[in-house]
């Protein structure tokens, strides 16, 4: 227990990747890890997309800055791979 609140006290953000591409493997392993999250009311229903084709990446850059009203700006910081996870 010791250890997940030192991790939870030490996390950090980043705001600033390289464009080097995620290993399928790793992204692999945090899609796995997502899915098996909490969910609310235990529905258990999300769906999460790992995107990493850079023109799909850049469409939903550009819409999510829409809807974030800031056009222009880059949502996801240039990251070479974006998860976008749905659900009910």
């Amino acid at each position: 227990m010791n250890e997940t609140l030192e991790l939870i006290k030490s996390r950090r953000s980043v705001k600033k990747y390289k464009d080097t591409p995620v290993e399928k493997e790793l992204i692999d392993k945090i899609v796995e890890a997502g899915t098996w999250a909490a969910t609310g009311r235990n529905r258990q229903s999300p769906i999460i997309l790992a995107i990493t084709d850079k023109e799909t990446i850049a469409t939903l850059s550009k819409v999510n800055a829409e809807i974030m009203g800031a056009e222009g700006s880059d949502p996801f910081y240039g990251a070479p791979c974006v998860l976008v996870v749905l659900a009910d």
